[in-house]
């Protein structure tokens, strides 16, 4: 089959495209179309690499569900967020695809079910490939294709990124692969490369594109790619590389080939790895800074509760180096039953309520920077007014991200929720101490624009910057200077700095409070290799039951024991991709 007549059914997606820019929303190609059609047209030619976004980016919230439509599993863990599968929140309604992962219940036969499909990520790949391939046939200057083809070179590293992150080394696949007869099926099986290969095959790529990439568009193209974002997920990447799960002399299971071995991790610990992490995490800050003009930590708003609320509902904050809006121009009713606390905003009768987990809510400072108090007995009822009174003191970030009772979820409405009062609007039935709140003001059931999915946002790196630092034993004052430029952007008190094994956990505290429910702490106690610890991916999730009568109360309550088994740091493949032949399975699927 010649290049010409390639048909471009595999640009042609079942979700809408729908960035900044109102163009990406025109219609997609016809099938019919070739590829010397397209790139003989500026205006086909935008429209290839839109379909390149729409098929290339990360977008994690639960969006919709159609027994006809199973790709939209894809997105978070099939009808929640992938938060639910942590220490973070719960979803109580069990027909999730956290509940599985929570229960133990998953398998190389039935993952793509509830977070996840590789094939989505091969499908990205190949569109960017196309691209990459036949930009410089079109009507462009030199300048301009440059630039187009490093957002499509980007686009294919955040696939690779985004398959590494699950499964380790993968197959590399750096161009379109065609199929004209059957001479041509060997050069199509690609194997997994190494770990070190894929971190390479994706930092290089990322160098390649921030060499072309502006550091920013008009502003009728907001949203497409910039500098800042190559380099950012060069700085994401390495830094994974350098954590425990992968820089390690030991894997996470027994490995006896070598081969595997190199496919789950690097083969050795190196400390310069960490160095190189902050190295590359400290360029993020310094491009935000000294060259886009535009990128900074979000400090409006007086309050510092409404401050960091608005990074998730404002797509403009200059925070924001690359988020995703590929679902539809509008909220479905299926993700307000999906995201939304009860029947609050849902109109249905089966909502999923997202509980914030009594686990995770004890990373949450007061608002003075000391410790709340938790010092509640198991089954021990206690008086609601210390429920009110606890929670309440919690930093802002609690209070913008978790929609706990006797509070407002419409912030200067005077209505407020006790939720043993609420049956009727199902707010009595979650796990946790509240519901998620965070990414949902004024969601409502057609809200225009649909929420988007932040993909980059500054305030991670220079949470990474601190991490990194702090493992490659760097400058004291650097760490504080990065960690606490974050608490101070929501008034939290300065930490100080004590000594590298303390401010670990104070890093990780401070990472997990200021980035959660964003699909981090996920991948996080993965790659710190601490999901096993219980209360983490293991064991006893809890949270603060409610009671009414004329003297209501609450009680400490234990909700789930989850399971956790060591394989599960890394996904496994697809039974379908094993049988092929030449794809190895990850160490005990």
């Amino acid at each position: 089959m010649s290049m010409k007549k390639i048909i471009l059914i595999s640009i042609v997606t079942c979700v809408t495209v729908c960035f900044s820019c109102k163009k990406y929303l025109e219609k997609p190609i016809s099938s019919e179309v070739t590829l010397e059609d397209i790139f003989a047209s500026k205006e086909k030619t935008e429209q290839f690499l839109w379909n390149v976004y729409s098929t290339a980016s990360i977008y994690e919230f639960p969006f919709y569900w159609a027994a006809s439509e199973s790709g939209f599993y894809h997105y978070g863990a099939t009808y929640t967020i992938l938060a639910a599968a942590t220490d973070e929140a719960d979803a109580y309604a069990n027909l999730t695809g956290a509940e599985a992962f929570n229960t133990g219940n998953w398998s190389a036969s039935d993952i793509y079910w509830y977070e996840f499909r590789s094939e989505f990520c091969y499908k990205g790949i190949r569109n960017a490939n196309l691209f990459i391939e036949n930009i410089d046939q079109a009507p462009f200057s030199e300048t301009e294709k440059a630039a187009m083809k490093a957002e499509a070179i980007f686009l294919r590293a955040l696939m690779h990124f985004d398959l590494m992150q699950r499964l380790g080394g993968v197959a590399i696949v750096d161009n379109v692969l065609k199929v004209s007869s059957a001479e041509d099926i060997p050069e199509v099986r690609i194997p997994r490369s190494s770990f070190e290969e894929t971190v390479n095959f994706i930092v290089n790529s990322c160098d390649e594109a921030a060499r072309s990439l502006p550091n920013a568009y008009a502003s009728q193209y907001r949203g497409r790619i910039v500098k800042g974002a190559a380099l950012a997920l060069k700085a994401r990447t390495l830094l994974y590389a350098a954590s425990p799960l992968f820089n390690s002399d030991d894997a996470y299971r027994p490995v006896s080939d070598p081969a595997l071995r190199a496919m789950i991790g690097y083969t050795n610990y190196d400390s310069e790895r960490w160095r190189i992490a902050a190295d590359a995490n400290k360029a993020v800050l310094d491009w935000a800074k000294n060259e886009s003009g535009w990128c900074e930590l979000y400090q409006g708003k007086e309050n510092p509760v409404d401050r960091y609320e608005e990074i998730f509902i404002n797509p403009n904050v200059n925070e924001i180096i690359l988020d995703a809006g590929l679902m539809g121009p509008t909220a479905t009713n299926y993700f307000v039953r999906f995201m939304t606390p009860g029947t609050v905003v849902y109109t249905g009768t089966d909502p999923v309520n997202i509980g914030v987990t009594f686990n995770f809510t004890k990373f949450y400072q007061k608002a003075d920077g000391t410790d709340q108090v938790w010092d509640e007995q198991e089954g021990v009822a206690y008086p609601y007014a210390e429920y009110r009174r606890k929670l309440g003191e919690l930093e802002p970030r609690f209070q913008a991200s978790v929609f706990q009772s006797g509070t407002e979820w419409s912030r200067g409405t005077g209505t407020v929720y006790h939720f043993y009062e609420q049956q009727s609007r199902l707010l009595d039935l979650y796990n946790g101490v509240g519901f998620l709140r965070k990414f949902l003001k004024g969601v409502r059931n057609g809200s225009s624009p649909a929420p988007k999915w932040i993909t980059f946002r500054l305030a991670e790196f220079y949470l990474n910057y601190a991490e990194a630092l702090n493992e490659a034993n760097g400058s004291s004052g650097e760490i504080m200077d990065a960690l606490n430029t974050v608490r101070e952007r929501v008034e939290m008190p300065p930490y100080t700095y004590t000594n590298q094994a303390d401010m670990r956990e104070k890093i990780r505290r401070e990472r997990a409070v200021e980035l959660s429910f964003e699909q981090h702490r996920y991948f996080d106690v993965r790659r710190w290799k601490i999901a096993g610890t219980d209360g983490v991916m293991k064991g006893g999730m809890y949270g603060l039951r409610l009671a009414g009568g004329t003297e209501p109360t609450y009680k400490l309550e234990k909700f789930e024991d989850r399971v956790w088994d060591d394989k599960m740091y890394l996904y496994p493949f697809r039974v379908s991709e094993i049988d092929l032949g030449y794809i190895v399975q990850n160490p005990g699927w």
